[in-house]
């Protein structure tokens, strides 16, 4: 349970929970040699339309899905994970396919690739170098994430080209979640992390509620939440580990608040909610009176970490020339072994205790000690703005852009459900 209780900023990635990854077999290792001509190398998984997935492929995807665990997984979640990484994969053939089938030529260049890419060792707060290298370090090749950045590009780009136009969002339905938000101000808010397990039918929603029961099984035994959301999660939360913030009442989907109004004190884990597309199995790990959200402080800041040799002097060199968050910019250039993160929209009391102290009390311009990182960085945030939260409703515009987001995963997932029914897959 204390997992539940460890949703905070990610101030460096995490890498010492790899064991399981070196019980991966390697497809072939160097000192094998080249199988006969004529003879396979690896085993077929699965065909989608003439195009195999490998033993490799699927080896491939388990250990980079495993990156994100910090301690062995169970031989449950590694079942889980294996079958995750199959269905990705059969996901991805079918999302590149249809969209070159219907892009007339369009190509996705490499340089889009490799960009992609780029973002997602930001999201790892490392450099494309350092990703490059644990890609080596954990057995995982750089084509296979190009690949999978592949179909995730074609994939939104066919989506945002058939649906972009005709999804449209009512008046009505504006008007409806304005009125839910408005009568939960005056009551609690809580706070909440989704795992969302995707069922459109009857047989699927059975294995799903199996899949949602076995996650809290795990998760009751020390499993890291936010890591199973982070590859399990079929919701947009997942790459924020399935956290939703502080929501009241009626920000949640209304089979969600019911059963989170009735639930113990947190932090604790609900049972398994069929809802409409899926099962969700949701983590409630705060609740707060309306009051206390009235005097919550939000941050603006910018997270700033240097790694290697003379990493503290580093960022005291950057702390004494920095006076603003506008200083930073400048004061970067040319420094070497720096990332910087800009954060938004940060609730104090979301950040681990660990850095949050430090951060008490502190103005627009100020910035914390330096604070050591579990793999030997250092850290240090500079605070750009501060002000008090509140119950204020947002506007239509963002209701319009969340409900606009919505319907627009709900089209996506019937879209690819029908291409998936549609398509020839063997699984072997």
């Amino acid at each position: 349970m204390k997992r539940l209780l460890a949703i905070a900023l990610a101030a460096s990635i995490a890498t010492s929970g790899l064991v399981a990854l070196a019980q991966l077999p390697q497809t072939q290792p160097p000192s094998q040699p080249a199988a006969p001509r004529g003879q396979l190398i690896d085993g077929v998984v699965a065909v989608v339309n003439d195009k195999v997935i490998s033993q490799s492929d699927v080896r491939s995807r388990m250990r980079w899905m495993l990156v994100r665990f910090n301690e062995e997984p169970s031989d449950d979640i590694m079942a889980e994970i294996q079958s995750q990484a199959i269905e990705s994969l059969i996901d991805e053939r079918i999302q590149v396919q249809e969209f070159y089938k219907l892009s007339k030529g369009e190509k996705i260049s490499l340089e889009e690739l490799n960009a992609s890419v780029d973002d997602l060792a930001r999201e790892f707060r490392i450099t494309r170098e350092q990703f490059n290298q644990l890609l080596v370090e954990v057995g995982v090749p750089l084509q296979h994430i190009l690949d999978m950045e592949e179909a995730k590009i074609a994939w939104g780009a066919l989506i945002r080209g058939r649906y972009l136009k005709t999804v449209r969002v009512s008046e009505g339905r504006i008007d409806e979640m304005l009125q839910r938000i408005s009568a939960s101000l005056d009551k609690p808010q809580y706070r909440i992390a989704e795992i969302f397990l995707y069922a459109p039918d009857q047989q699927s929603r059975t294995n799903a509620m199996t899949r949602a029961q076995t996650i809290i099984q795990q998760v009751n035994q020390g499993a890291d939440f936010q890591a199973l959301a982070q590859q399990f999660s079929a919701a947009p939360s997942a790459s924020a580990g399935g956290d939703l913030n502080w929501l009241s009442p009626g920000d949640m989907r209304p089979e969600i608040a019911e059963v989170v109004l009735s639930a113990p004190e947190p932090p604790v884990l609900l049972p398994p909610i069929p809802s409409d597309g899926g099962i969700y199995v949701i983590a409630l790990t705060g609740k707060r009176d309306p009051t206390d959200a009235a005097k919550a402080v939000i941050l603006d800041m910018e997270q700033v970490v240097a790694r290697g040799d003379g990493a503290s002097a580093k960022i005291d060199a950057l702390k004494a020339k920095v006076t603003s968050c506008p200083d930073l910019t400048k004061a970067l250039e040319g420094v070497e072994g720096i990332t910087r993160t800009p954060m938004k929209d940060i609730g104090l009391m979301q950040i681990a205790p660990l850095y949050r102290t430090s951060l008490e009390g502190k103005t627009a311009g100020q910035s914390t000690e330096i604070a050591d990182l579990p793999d030997g960085g250092k850290m240090v945030f500079f605070v750009c703005n501060t002000r008090s939260g509140d119950a204020d409703l947002p506007s239509r515009d963002e209701i319009r852009d969340r409900l606009f987001n919505s319907e627009l995963a709900l089209v996506a997932e019937r879209y690819l459900r029908d291409l998936k029914r549609e398509a020839t897959i063997v699984r072997r």
